[in-house]
């Protein structure tokens, strides 16, 4: 028996009425339904054009008034059932629609824009084509003419009426329709010269000032351009110009030499990955007796044939990223696949040139500084199986690698793996599922592992591998705390110590490179009346605005909120009082490069500000990471992004400024960040065979966390921290539940958020009674209102399994209906911030 029917999801349903739903297939399509497909569908009472996946096929059906599919979507991005399968686990676990567990799956390029064409059918029926009516005929003929037409070119051509007569042609079989997802990013190209094929075995004589064929090049700029194309390549006018360097416009020469016949003008596909120029042969790997006994592990590991998963614990400089590299060897030379996850999209420019001139064109990248367009042909790349080494960031991990036998989480405990939007999905759990489903390896890396990891790896879920040397000679640097809280009283305002100011001009003076740390942007954290004592905040959120400077002056600037972006000048008077004595307090990046710059005055020394203020171009990680690499800079100042991943070998200095901030922060996790924040810093010097400093300045010096911080003793670290964590009941002793609501009326808000306190009361004493669970709030979110929503929550102390989802599903089905007015209600299971 034939299967008529196709149960599938839609991709745009909300929560309240994600469910799998039935449709005819028509005969004409039954060849080419299989599960996994796209196909477009007819959906509610106005039957509007939807997408959908095609989960199961099916002969027979209970529903009643089946619709038909419409149409069938290019096979290229299809799912296999192992992504179908992955598609309704996060469903289940992180309790996201099966639409937005696919759109995180498939790049929003392959599912931008559908299109429908409409062509000629293969067997015409003539007596068909007799029988049409003058308006049927007039459609049929155009399409006839040009082959292949679009729907909206047919209404545009013949207005209302063509919708009638395209349903007619198609009853007829007169015409097929074919769905076609466009690429909504239109690939950016840039100009490019090369010298004509013609003149290219004549470019000496040309450059040297000869004649050939009636052409002599008087010019010595024209003699130059040919000199920077002699090598037959392509280049760009800045590329041109670097390779000349210059930096005035040579347009007008490039013109005549194109009319001259000399140079071809052309035009080449602009990359947004810089990093795939032809890089250095790669050094061979040469591992320490240390590192090939992790490595020989891995190796056994990833042949069990059953799945697997690994904790490489090793301390800064320890060579992690060469044993992770040989394993990816060893899966390559078993005709294995790869996916290596980095914490931000900060490290991956570092990280694509290390890959890609080992691996060359057999790596892909996916991260979210590509354009959609981008992303959707690395997508494609890697499902074609032309690259079986991916290397992304956290929405890499769905990457459709063939015969998956790897995938690598460094820096494993960064936040940034745990999604905060739906699907609010952690790396870590998709890469566990994955490796179930493909027999494969799960390998974490990290100096500073979470917590969660570790009780696995200690209890054996996980094989624990552990690197206790630093590669080669390199030592781990010697650290020095330094108290801040007597530099006031000595009589010093800055936030740069003495004894910092002066390791930072010694290093200076010996040819060495400093990295220095602050966890804060801009130039003041805000802007206080000292009058009333009111801080200025942002009319769009509560929170206050941060003063940035504009040109580099302490009073041309403005405020900044950081949550939502919004900018407005420096008012002349308090808003609240009108008081006029506005102080600018505390302290962010920008002033610390003033006053490094003022405190360094007398030195030749250059520092580099890195931070999202500065980093905002394509390219300026990579070109900043560059030119302090190359000496560009002795000081490179910045906010987390400087903190982790990168390998100096002449940094010699590592300074930490205001490094017990972060351990007062309302959240169960601020020892642990801390401690990790601190250890990776200060594994950033000391990395060759040069002898390594760090100053870590605070006002806490006695700090349990900040000493094991500095000895980088992980292990009492986690001891006393897990120890710590089971007695006050926290993960991983349990899990979390995160209730939001938010909405712009706050009045509808509080009543929502009554109700729904209540519901789950009611569901936690009657039907879900046998479920454990802590439940506190509900209460205001840290930051209450943002971009004009407030915003509300409760916070649930639980162990996850089917039965407490389910509870969750009920609550969140409840109060996610249209009936629920315009409050939104979000669940986070173990989110990365409370």
């Amino acid at each position: 028996m034939a299967m008529e029917y196709a149960r599938v999801y839609l991709l745009d349903a909300p929560f309240c009425i994600d469910g799998i739903y039935d449709y005819y297939i028509p005969t004409e399509l039954r060849g080419e339904i299989v599960p996994g497909c796209f196909v477009s569908v007819p959906f509610g009472g106005g039957n509007r054009p939807k997408l959908a996946v095609v989960f199961e096929l099916s002969e027979t059906t209970k529903a009643k008034n089946v619709k038909a599919l419409r149409a069938v979507v290019s096979a290229d991005i299809a799912l296999d059932e192992k992504m179908l399968g992955l598609a309704l686990f996060m469903k289940g676990q992180t309790l996201c629609t099966v639409g937005d567990a696919i759109h995180a799956m498939v790049p929003s390029a392959a599912l931008s824009k559908i299109i429908e064409y409409y062509s000629p059918a293969d067997n015409i029926s003539e007596s068909k084509k007799n029988s049409l009516s003058a308006n049927d005929l007039f459609v049929f003929e155009y399409v006839l003419q040009r082959q292949r037409v679009s729907a909206d070119s047919l209404k545009n051509k013949f207005g209302a009426k063509a919708s009638a007569s395209i349903a007619s042609l198609l009853t007829s079989k007169l015409i097929k329709k074919e769905l076609v997802l466009k690429d909504s990013d239109e690939t950016r190209t840039e100009t490019v010269y090369s010298v004509s094929a013609y003149h290219l075995p004549h470019i000496s004589r040309l450059i040297g000032g000869d004649k050939v064929d009636g052409i002599k090049l008087t010019s010595e700029r024209h003699r130059a351009i040919l000199a920077a194309l002699s090598d037959g390549e392509q280049r760009s006018p800045s590329e041109i110009c670097d390779a000349m360097g210059i930096d005035t416009s040579i347009a007008p020469q490039l013109k005549a030499l194109c009319e001259k016949g000399l140079t071809v003008k052309s035009s080449r596909k602009l990359s947004s990955l810089k990093s795939e120029t032809p890089h250095e042969k790669p050094k061979d790997i040469v591992l320490s007796e240390q590192q090939n006994s992790a490595y020989e592990t891995l190796k056994s590991l990833a042949d069990s044939g059953q799945p697997k998963a690994a904790l490489l614990f090793g301390i800064t400089g320890s060579g992690k990223t060469s044993v992770i590299l040989k394993t990816i060897d060893y899966m390559i030379a078993s005709g294995k696949g790869s996916i290596i996850l980095l914490p931000e999209i900060a490290l991956t420019p570092q990280s694509i040139a290390i890959f890609r001139s080992r691996y060359g064109n057999r790596i892909a990248v996916i991260h979210s500084g590509l354009s959609a367009g981008e992303r959707g042909e690395a997508y494609l790349k890697i499902k074609r199986g032309e690259a079986d080494v991916v290397l992304g960031t956290r929405s890499a991990i769905f990457a459709p690698v063939k015969n998956l036998g790897l995938i690598v989480i460094d820096e494993e405990q960064e936040h940034t793996y745990k999604s905060d939007m739906n699907p609010k999905y952690h790396a870590r759990d998709i890469a566990r599922k994955r490796c179930a489903d493909e027999n494969a390896l799960m390998l974490l890396s990290s100096a500073t592992p979470s917590l969660e990891s570790w009780k696995k790896a200690a209890e054996g879920t996980y094989t624990l591998i552990k690197l206790t040397e630093r590669y080669g000679n390199a030592v781990l640097p010697s650290v020095t705390v330094a108290d801040m809280r007597g530099e006031a009283r000595s009589g010093n305002l800055t936030p740069i110590g003495t004894l910092l100011t002066h390791k930072l001009i010694e290093n200076q003076k010996m040819g060495g490179q400093s990295i220095l740390f602050i966890n804060r942007r801009g130039y003041n954290n805000f802007v206080s009346c000292r009058t009333c004592g009111t801080a200025v905040t942002c009319p769009n959120c509560s929170v206050s605005m941060t003063y940035h400077t504009k040109k580099g002056t302490y009073d041309d600037g403005e405020l900044i909120c950081h949550w939502c972006g919004t900018r407005k000048p420096l008012p002349k008077v308090c808003p609240e009082c009108g008081g006029e004595h506005l102080a600018r307090m505390g302290y962010g990046t920008q002033r610390i490069e003033q006053e490094l710059t003022e405190l360094m005055d007398g030195t030749d020394a250059k520092i580099l500000r890195m931070d999202t203020d500065t980093t905002g171009s394509k390219f300026s990680y990579d070109d900043m990471l560059g030119r302090f690499r190359k000496h560009e800079a002795d000081v490179l100042l910045g906010t987390q992004m400087v903190t982790k991943g990168h390998d100096f070998p002449d940094v010699t200095l590592v300074g930490v400024l205001l490094a017990d901030a972060s351990l007062y922060l309302d959240d169960y996790r601020a020892a642990e960040r801390t401690f990790a924040m601190l250890t990776q810093v200060i594994g950033r010097a000391g990395r060759s065979e040069k002898k390594g400093t760090a100053v870590i300045q605070t006002n806490n010096p006695d700090s349990d966390v900040i000493k094991l911080a500095c000895a980088q003793d992980y292990e009492r670290f986690a001891d006393r921290e897990l120890k710590l964590r089971k007695l006050l009941v926290f993960p991983p002793f349990c899990d979390i539940a995160l209730i939001t609501l938010s909405g712009q009326d706050e009045k509808e808000l509080m009543l929502t958020t009554k109700q729904l306190a209540e519901s789950l009361k009611k569901m936690t004493d009657e039907d879900f009674s046998d479920v454990a669970c802590i439940c506190f709030g509900p209460f205001e979110a840290p930051v209450y209102k943002v971009e004009g929503r407030y915003r509300m929550r409760m916070v649930i102390k639980c162990k996850l399994n089917k039965r407490t989802r389910e509870m969750f599903e009920k609550l969140l089905m409840k109060f996610s209906r249209p009936t629920s007015g315009k409050i939104s209600v979000g669940i986070d299971f173990n989110p990365s911030n409370l």
